[in-house]
């Protein structure tokens, strides 16, 4: 799971950047608001932390313009000088969680946590790319009626392009994903999980803009 910080608090941020990692998940870190809305617009996110003052203006306006192009990413707000009124404001515009600073750790996982688990209860549980057929909340793909078996990190490149599917993702978002494992990651590592899950899904199905990234081939 992928996750975009947008905190300009070098202290916060770190530890938030160190502790999401050590739960599993990948950190995007942008300090800036127009930084933050540059990468929703090129990548994918499980979720957003978005702080409510930035140096470049405020998190609020960029919830709007999120929540403007009908982008469903989960979004929670942070901050420690919004009362109730700005809290209710903020849920309003479309966030789908608050939380005042400071908090304790595992109430910010928890709520990282449920806001995922809410998004996905309106996915839809079965997607069809040609002839694939995923269940993303089962982890089974099938391609002509067989099924494969993809690797977690063939999973994880998988779950990038699903997100925008016929759209470019850029690699910096399918290797931010793949830091979920752990390991160091290799100048040549998205190319290597690209080129095994190509072979697994079909190589047409995944088209490579060069320079850039890859899309998802819909039809």
């Amino acid at each position: 799971m992928n996750i975009l910080l947008v905190e300009d608090n070098i202290a916060q941020g770190t530890t938030i950047v160190t502790i999401c990692r050590a739960k599993g998940f990948a950190v995007e870190w942008a300090k800036t608001g127009a930084f933050a809305e540059e990468l929703v617009l090129s990548g994918s996110f499980g979720c957003i932390l978005l702080d409510y003052v930035l140096p470049d203006g405020s998190g609020e306006d960029i919830l709007r313009r999120i929540r403007k192009r009908s982008d469903p990413t989960p979004i929670i707000m942070m901050s420690g000088q919004a009362g109730v009124v700005e809290c209710i404001r903020l849920l309003d515009a479309g966030a789908d969680d608050f939380i005042s600073k400071p908090y304790h750790q595992d109430e910010l996982f928890a709520r990282i946590n449920s806001a995922i688990r809410r998004r996905s209860v309106c996915a839809l549980p079965e997607i069809r790319v040609g002839t694939l057929i995923i269940r993303r909340a089962e982890r089974l793909v099938e391609r002509d009626g067989a099924p494969l078996g993809l690797s977690p990190r063939e999973w994880a490149v998988l779950e990038c392009l699903l997100n925008r599917v016929g759209r470019l993702v850029e690699r910096h978002t399918i290797e931010s994903a793949l830091y979920d494992f752990g390991s160091e990651i290799e100048s040549n590592t998205v190319e290597v999980y690209v080129s095994r899950l190509r072979k697994k899904i079909g190589r047409d199905r995944i088209e490579t803009v060069r320079g850039y990234g890859y899309k998802l081939v819909a039809k």
